[in-house]
């Protein structure tokens, strides 16, 4: 298939844990594809980009409104994988014509950047992508749930091994959503309800059938797995060892999906799959991003957007991002 001519994608904080990650993926994905790779530290922007081809190197100040980016840059795509509490990255896309993606904000903080949209609707796509794993749990569950006439939970367990930290940025994200967010929200029997403890709290089972306890998050997932129509959905994360790092092999990041209802096939009851990335949790998450990028270029299975309000599911079909998926060896197995 021939590529698609657009501008560049532009990546700020590019050679960070996730940037980088997710500007690899879209290298295997799309050789030819140009890339910008900003940031405050040049050195580190021009080696990733050098090692990168097809891409250059850009300076980054979140101080300035011009984000001290060259003038002539025009790119597609803005992914934002630095924190910018001032939304000029999102002002700066706007401005450009640039689909802008929001990579951080929790289900509390979504806020700032809806009404940025609602200020200039038609300038270009705005993604909300505050997902877990780069919404791959979230377009995981959305792909299994299709095989169901009706669904009464989906219900999904992230396992984080301690021995595979999470990026500075991630463990910033991290540490504000638990330090001042509020009681995560979650829907339950129909009802969208903010949820406290011990209805945080869930026990689920992992890859090796070890029980891991854990506790829901408020991110963004919550919203794009309402798409199926279930009546309850929920996002619980745990930490504890993978059953990779229990084989002395490298941590592994655990994805279970569960959902209740009635299948297509006339089967009910409750059902589980399994997806793994043997290369971790930013790894899973730069993959998730770079399928997300792809759906803004028209490269998902949908069509190109020219604006609108966006989540991953109505950017990408959820079987193409199973291939893509497939593509990097990773396969999600109902168990």
């Amino acid at each position: 298939m021939a590529e698609v001519v657009f501008g560049p994608v532009l990546i700020l904080g590019g050679y960070g844990s996730v940037g980088s990650r997710t500007a690899r993926a879209l290298r295997q994905l799309h050789p030819e594809m140009p890339l910008v790779i900003a940031g405050r530290d040049t050195a580190k922007a021009e080696a990733l980009a050098a090692e990168l081809g097809h891409a250059i190197s850009a300076p980054l100040d979140l101080e300035r409104d011009d984000l001290g980016l060259p003038a002539d840059l025009k790119p597609a795509v803005v992914l934002t994988a630095v924190r910018d509490l001032s939304l000029r990255t999102q002002n700066w896309a706007a401005a450009q014509g640039a689909a802008y993606i929001a990579l951080s904000d929790g289900v509390f903080e979504i806020g700032p950047a809806i009404a940025g949209f609602i200020r200039q609707p038609g300038a270009a796509p705005v993604v909300l992508l505050g997902h877990s794993m780069g919404s791959v749990p979230a377009l995981a569950a959305l792909h299994a749930a299709s095989d169901f006439e009706r669904i009464e939970a989906i219900e999904v367990g992230l396992v984080f091994d301690p021995a595979d930290p999470l990026g500075l940025a991630s463990q910033v994200d991290m540490e504000r959503i638990g330090a001042i967010g509020p009681a995560p929200l979650v829907r339950s029997e129909g009802l969208w309800r903010w949820i406290a403890a011990p209805q945080t709290e869930r026990s689920f089972t992992g890859i090796d059938g070890r029980a891991h306890q854990g506790a829901t998050v408020g991110l963004v997932d919550v919203f794009s797995l309402s798409a199926s129509a279930a009546k309850s959905v929920r996002v619980d994360f745990a930490e504890g060892q993978t059953a990779s790092t229990l084989r002395g092999e490298k941590p592994s990041h655990e994805v279970i999906i569960e959902i209740t209802g009635l299948r297509k096939d006339g089967r009910e009851g409750r059902f589980r799959w399994e997806l793994v990335d043997p290369d971790g949790y930013a790894a899973l998450s730069a993959k998730g991003i770079a399928v997300v990028i792809e759906g803004l270029l028209g490269l998902a299975g949908k069509p190109r957007p020219t604006s609108g309000l966006h989540l991953p599911e109505t950017l990408v079909e959820t079987g193409h991002l199973m291939r893509r998926l497939a593509g990097f060896g990773i396969v999600m197995r109902e168990t």
